[in-house]
Order: C-alpha cells, then sequence, then structure tokens
C-alpha cells in the first residue's frame, strides 16, 4: 500500500479501494508497514482496525509514531500517547510553558495541528495558534514565536535539528531545532499551509489566505534560495488552499492532493501527472 489518501468520506489507496469508510479522516501517519489514521468519528484506527477512542469533548487532530510510542493530538491543544488501546494524556504537555498565551485568530480554544519526530526522536508540536514546542528527555521548550501562526512543521529524516514549518508568514527553517529563520522570495502570497521534504528540495502550498481562490505549490532547496512555481501537469491556481498534510514524499516521489485528485511527480517537481481523480475532498495523504 504505496500511498494512502484521507478524504471528507474515509480513506483510500492509490487504486480507489476503501480502506475506511463512512468518515472524515484527519489525519494519517505511517511507519514502517503500520499505519494510523483518526477519523471525524474520534476513533483510531491502526492497520485498519479501530484501536482506541478520543476521550469526551475532543476531535483527533494528528497522529505522530515516535521512536518508542505514538502520539495523538487533539482539540483544546491537548496531547495524548497510546498505550494498550488508551489515549492517555501528557501531563507534562498539560503544563507546557506558554500555554496561557495560546490562542486562536477566531476567540476559540487552539489545537495541536500537527507533529514530527526528527532523527534523535526530538517530538516537535504545533500549537494553532501558540507556535512549535520541542518535546526532548531534557522537558518542553517553546521555539518559533507563537504568532507565526504555524499550520505544519515537518522535521528531516535524516539530519538533527534541520526543522521546517509552514507558516502564514512563509516558510520557517531551522538548522537547531530551535531558532527559526523565515523566507519567501518568490511566493505570490506568503500563506503557507502544507509543507513537505524530499533529499534536500521542499515542496511548500501558498495562497492568498483561509479563503482563497488562488494556491500554488512551490519548490525551493533547503536552506535558501528563491521559490520556484510547480506547474507542468498542475492547475495554474488551485481554487482554494493545498491543505496541511496534503503534500507527502516516498521513495523519490513526490504526491499533492487538493479537490478530489492526487498528482505525482517523479523528477523533483518538475513535472506532474494527475494519478488519481474523482474522488471526495482529499483531506490528507500518507
Amino acid at each position: 500500500m504505496a500511498l494512502m489518501i484521507g478524504t471528507v468520506a474515509g480513506a483510500f489507496s492509490a487504486d480507489g479501494t476503501p480502506v475506511i469508510e463512512g468518515t472524515r479522516i484527519n489525519h494519517i501517519s505511517r511507519r514502517g508497514d503500520s499505519w494510523w489514521a483518526l477519523d471525524g468519528k474520534g476513533r483510531v484506527h491502526q492497520d485498519g482496525e479501530v484501536i482506541a477512542h478520543a476521550p469526551d469533548g475532543l476531535a483527533l487532530n494528528c497522529v505522530q509514531p515516535t521512536h518508542d510510542s505514538v502520539s495523538v493530538g487533539t482539540t483544546e491543544a491537548r496531547l495524548f500517547r497510546l498505550e494498550d488501546g488508551d489515549l492517555v494524556e501528557d501531563e507534562f504537555f498539560a503544563e507546557a510553558p506558554g500555554r496561557s498565551s495560546w490562542y486562536t485568530p477566531w476567540g476559540g480554544l487552539p489545537d495541536v495541528r500537527s507533529m514530527a519526530v526528527d532523527v534523535d526522536g526530538t517530538l516537535y508540536i504545533n500549537v494553532h495558534v501558540g507556535g512549535i514546542l520541542r518535546y526532548d528527555n531534557t522537558g518542553i521548550a517553546p521555539t518559533i514565536d507563537l504568532n507565526a501562526d504555524v499550520h505544519q512543521v515537518i522535521a528531516h529524516p535524516l539530519k538533527r535539528g534541520v526543522v521546517l514549518a509552514a507558516t502564514a508568514y512563509g516558510l520557517a527553517e531551522s538548522v537547531n531545532g530551535h531558532d527559526f529563520e523565515t523566507r519567501g522570495d518568490g511566493l505570490h502570497a506568503g500563506y503557507c499551509r502544507s509543507l513537505a521534504l524530499l533529499d534536500d528540495t521542499v515542496f511548500v502550498s501558498a495562497s492568498t489566505g483561509p479563503g482563497t481562490s488562488k494556491g500554488r505549490l512551490y519548490r525551493t532547496s533547503l536552506g535558501g534560495g528563491e521559490f520556484e512555481p510547480c506547474l507542468t501537469g498542475l492547475p495554474e491556481w488551485f481554487d482554494d488552499n493545498l491543505d496541511s498534510h496534503c503534500l507527502s514524499v516516498s521513495d523519490g516521489l513526490v504526491f499533492a492532493g487538493q479537490g478530489g485528485s492526487v498528482w505525482q511527480s517523479a523528477d523533483l517537481g518538475d513535472t506532474w501527472e494527475d494519478v488519481v481523480s474523482g474522488l471526495p475532498k482529499v483531506t490528507c495523504l500518507a
């Protein structure tokens, strides 16, 4: 099962075969031959079986396998670990520094929106809106300015401390897992929602804002350089955001999902082909 596609109406394999039916899929994550999915009914799936349920009143946003566990981020900016079929709250994250300053632009409670783990097992937790928190055996530390409005965080699979984030103001990069610099030269607008890394090429989506009708996929080099639009084989403009978790890489391929279609590039974004279409609205790829 090389590619899994989450949609508003279930999860599908690349050939369109349903894997999970009848519910929105919020996130899918893989480690080795195993996969975990979170659905809109508050259920955690592992390899096709429901193994846990959300605590009352919480929605499940993102799942991240780590070196020794599986972490799940939820609404109300809470963090849980999967333990023997239960979601057990992380008591340290519940008291994370800076929590009282987290917010949302519309006045609601913040979310744990995305997570990433680096080669050393350090967990990076994206709170929307609350920045990125670094969580390792020394504790929890805030990193990027919480007002950066981070929409997704990823970590380099081989280079310790190399962390990237799609923010409302461009692409943010760190080489030490703590200090970030933001750049956006070449983007038509700075509002970024999704990103992925293949070798030393970064792919990031950008648009004019949350309710955009002018979204586009770009690529740039890790560590610097202008952003180049990815156009050959893709729509000139997406009519909505290419959203968080809707970019994915595997075995030299890059995948992008938007609307009811998934595109693939085998040449680091030079050209793209539509490999799946006619799906319900895509919510995530893995």
